[in-house]
Order: C-alpha cells, then sequence, then structure tokens
C-alpha cells in the first residue's frame, strides 16, 4: 500500500509562504472592491448632486424673521452640502411677497446675521395682479460695508414698480445674463399675446432707469412670442415696426437672433403671421432701417 511521502525539508515554509500570498490576494482583492464600491457612490453623488442637510439655528432663525414679516406667504428653506467635496453650504430660501413688503424682506434678510451667502427666489405680487420673479444672493454676515444686497445686479423694488405700471397682470422676470446683459423675461403659460408685450420694448428706456442699469445699455426681451434685443437708439422705431406687424398683418411672434443663440451662427428673423402676409412682413422688416433688417427671414403660417 503506497504511503504518503514525508514533506521534504522546506516544504512547509512554502506552503506558509503560498496560503500568505493567497490571503494577501484575497486582501487586495476586498481593497480594490471597497475603492471601486466608493468610487461609484462618489461618483453617483456627483452626477445626482444629492443633497445632504446642514441645519443651523441662525438661518432657521432667519426664515423665522422673514416668514413673520407681513404680506410674506409660502416661504420655504433649505441649507446642504453636495458630495463629494461637502465643502461650503448653500442656504436658499424662497417665498412669496407682496410687493408692498418687498422692501422690509429684503432689509431683513441683508441685516440678517446668517453664517453663509443666502440664494433668495422671490415671487413678487403686485395690486395689479402683476408677478416679478427675482433671483438673487445675500453675502454672508458680516459682509462688506459696501456689498449690495442682495445681488439681483439691478434695483428689485422701484423695477417691480415700474414693470407693474408698464405691463400690469403680466409674469415677468428681469434677470442680467452672464455677458452682462440686462433682460426681461416674460414667463407666463399660457404664453402673453404679443401686443401685450410690446410696451416692454415702448418703455426699455424707463424700466433700465428703473433698475438702476445704464438707460443707453441693450435690453433683452425674452418671451414665446417676442424676443429681440432692444438698442438704445431703436426702441420707438422697434415698437412701431411690431406694432404694424401685429395689428394690420396678423404677426402673433417675432424673434430676432442676431446669430449668437443659433448653431450655425447666422443672423435671423422668424415671424408666425398667415401665409398671405409674408411678402408684405418681409417688405416692411426690409426697409425698417433697424438692426435686423438684413438678416434672414424665415417666416411661418400661424
Amino acid at each position: 500500500m503506497p504511503t504518503r511521502p514525508e514533506p521534504a525539508a522546506g516544504d512547509g515554509a512554502q506552503e506558509h509562504s503560498r496560503r500568505r500570498r493567497t490571503i494577501a490576494g484575497w486582501s487586495l482583492g476586498l481593497v480594490g472592491g471597497a475603492v471601486l464600491v466608493g468610487g461609484v457612490v462618489i461618483y453617483g453623488w456627483m452626477i445626482d448632486e444629492t443633497h445632504f442637510d446642514r441645519p443651523s439655528a441662525r438661518f432657521d432663525e432667519l426664515a423665522a424673521r422673514v416668514e413673520a414679516a407681513p404680506g410674506v406667504s409660502e416661504v420655504s428653506t433649505e441649507r446642504w452640502v453636495e458630495a463629494p467635496t461637502f465643502a461650503q453650504p448653500t442656504s436658499w430660501l424662497s417665498a412669496t411677497v407682496d410687493a408692498a413688503a418687498l422692501p422690509a424682506v429684503l432689509d431683513e434678510v441683508c441685516a440678517g446675521d446668517h453664517p453663509d451667502p443666502v440664494t433668495m427666489s422671490l415671487r413678487v405680487r403686485t395690486a395689479a395682479g402683476t408677478t416679478v420673479s427675482l433671483h438673487g444672493e445675500a453675502a454672508a454676515a458680516p459682509r462688506a460695508a459696501d456689498a449690495v444686497c442682495p445681488a439681483f445686479g439691478f434695483d428689485a423694488a422701484p423695477l417691480v414698480s415700474a414693470l407693474d405700471e408698464v405691463v400690469p397682470g403680466l409674469e415677468v422676470q428681469p434677470a442680467v445674463w452672464d455677458a452682462g446683459r440686462f433682460a426681461i423675461v416674460a414667463t407666463a403659460d399660457p404664453a402673453a399675446p404679443l401686443s401685450a408685450l410690446l410696451p416692454l420694448v415702448a418703455h426699455a428706456d424707463d424700466l433700465a432707469r428703473a433698475a438702476g442699469r445704464d438707460p443707453g445699455e441693450p435690453i433683452e426681451i425674452n418671451a414665446a412670442t417676442l424676443g429681440l434685443t432692444v438698442a438704445a437708439g431703436e426702441r420707438g422705431r422697434t415698437q412701431a415696426l411690431l406694432r404694424e406687424l401685429a395689428d394690420e398683418r396678423g404677426v402673433v411672434a417675432f424673434w430676432a437672433d442676431d446669430g449668437s443663440g443659433r448653431s450655425d451662427g447666422a443672423p435671423q428673423v422668424q415671424v408666425t403671421a398667415p401665409a398671405a402676409q409674408h411678402a408684405a412682413i418681409t417688405r416692411a422688416i426690409r426697409a425698417s432701417g433697424l438692426a435686423f433688417a438684413d438678416y434672414e427671414i424665415s417666416a411661418a403660417e400661424g
């Protein structure tokens, strides 16, 4: 009967070494798997920007003071950090505010002892039924003496009053685009008719002054039925052309793009109007002498 041979000298050491290498391989595999899983989790956080709450008693106190102010309702707040850095918290406050209460609310936020900047989204309602959406940031306290608070890019309260006079009953959002261009965006759904938006063109200088902006700067009007940038010297002529097109040619939508908003970079005017009016509309635009008079014209029936 065969017998199991005795291990030679050194075989036990070799077996022990092999087992150590196997265990080490398992350990590295487990560590690698953990790193991989952790990387997937962090990558997932980066993709969906998961919010992790970071409550603050001082921010909660600020929100409570805002909510207690007369004319304020529907206050919502959140304070969070995001993966993977978990760094500077973001504080966000939204509220619906009566126009008369807006200055007091802004003073409360700007004077408040909150620990970090506050991103604000305010829905301001006027007695005439106008709704103005404001979005900006109030710096953390303490702030520099010359700091603008909140940083909307314009004087909010006077502009709300001016918009209420110019376009009563509309829903609008003043904004400053990345390039520094002042814009008035009509956000109503369903879309406001073209004729209801023409006062924004006619009174562009008044709105710029109310906003504390230079009345000589270009102003962008952006809506579902009207989109163009109005140059300072062309406000009246632009409004006159658009009034003619709306009242006499049946134009229900007009957009003039200098090419910056198009993938091919080509400037274009787009109009929606009855087909029988397309030729007359083209002639009127060409004869206007306005900045967009020589743009390519695309007309759709409507």
